[in-house]
C-alpha cells in the first residue's frame, strides 16, 4: 500500500498535475488532519476500489476534481466526501467485502464541523453538503422511480453532483471521466414535466367543482360517473380527451358537457 502512495507522489511531483489534496491538507486544522490520516487505515472493496484504501481514493478524487474544474466547492467536496467511512466501514461476512453504508451522512456531519474553514478555503458549505449527501444517489439514478428522477434532476444543485461523479470512481487514473449521459433521463423528465403542465391546464379548464356549481345534483359517485362518461363521449366524438380540453376554452367545454349531460347522461 505504501508503494502505491509513493508511486502516486512521485508522479505528481514530476508533472504539472497539481496535488491540491496535499495543499488543502497542509492548510487544514489539526483535528481535520487527524480525520484525514485515519482514512489510511480504512480498507475498501477491491471490486469497486482497486486503487486501495480511503486515503488514496480521497486524494485521487480531490485532485481529479481540482485539475479538471478548478472549483473550490467540487474540490472540497472531494476532500470530505468519504471521511465518514472511518466510522461506518465494516466487513460484510456474507458479501466477503468491506461496506460503508450511510457514510455520506457522516461525511456531511463532519463537513459541518468545519464550515468556517470551508468558507476560508472559498467553499460554500450548502453546495458541498449537497454534493456529499448525494454522491452515492447519482450512482443508482437508473433505479429511481420517475418522480424521484424528476425531483433529483430538477434540483438547482444537481449539476454539482453530476460533475462530481466524473471524479468519484475506482482506479488510479488521474483524469475525470466524461460526464454521465443524461439525455435519456432528461427526455423522461421533460415528458413528465410536460404532462404535469398539461394536467394543471386541464384541471383549471374543467373540473368537478365547476360541475357541482352548475349542477347541484352532481355529487360523489354520480359526479365521478358523469366525468367518466363525458370523457368517453369526447373520445368517441373528438378522439383524444386531453387534447380536446387543451384545445378549447372552459365555456365551450361546459357547453359540450351540457349537451352530453342533458341528451345522454340524464337519460
Amino acid at each position: 500500500m505504501m508503494n502505491r502512495i509513493k508511486k502516486y507522489e512521485g508522479f505528481v511531483n514530476e508533472s504539472a498535475y497539481v496535488d491540491e489534496f496535499q495543499i488543502l491538507y497542509d492548510k487544514a486544522p489539526d483535528n481535520l488532519k487527524d480525520e484525514i490520516n485515519a482514512t489510511r487505515l480504512i480498507e475498501q472493496s477491491e471490486k469497486w476500489h482497486p486503487e486501495g484504501n480511503v486515503y488514496i481514493h480521497t486524494r485521487l478524487v480531490t485532485n481529479r476534481l481540482y485539475n479538471k474544474y478548478h472549483d473550490p466547492n467540487l474540490t472540497l467536496a472531494g476532500l470530505f466526501h468519504d471521511l465518514g467511512k472511518v466510522r461506518t466501514t465494516e466487513y460484510d461476512e456474507e458479501k466477503e467485502s468491506w461496506t460503508a453504508h450511510g457514510h455520506e451522512d457522516d461525511s456531511a456531519k463532519l463537513a459541518k464541523s468545519y464550515k468556517e474553514w470551508i468558507a476560508e478555503m472559498g467553499g460554500d458549505y450548502k453546495i458541498i453538503k449537497y454534493i456529499i449527501k448525494n454522491h452515492m444517489r447519482i450512482k443508482y439514478l437508473d433505479e429511481f422511480r420517475l418522480q424521484q428522477k424528476v425531483k433529483f434532476l430538477n434540483d438547482p444543485l444537481f449539476h454539482w453532483v453530476h460533475k462530481f461523479t466524473t471524479a468519484d470512481y475506482g482506479g488510479s487514473d488521474l483524469d475525470c471521466e466524461p460526464l454521465m449521459d443524461l439525455s435519456k433521463l432528461e427526455h423522461e423528465v421533460s415528458e413528465f414535466n410536460k404532462r404535469e403542465k398539461e394536467n394543471k391546464i386541464i384541471s383549471s379548464k374543467f373540473n368537478g367543482r365547476m360541475l357541482m356549481d352548475i349542477y347541484p345534483d352532481l355529487k360523489g359517485k354520480k359526479l365521478g360517473d358523469a366525468i367518466t362518461g363525458f370523457k368517453q363521449f369526447v373520445e368517441e366524438d373528438y378522439g383524444d380527451y386531453k387534447q380536446y380540453i387543451l384545445d378549447n376554452e372552459t365555456e365551450s367545454i361546459l357547453d359540450y358537457f351540457n349537451d352530453f349531460y342533458t341528451d345522454w347522461f340524464v337519460k
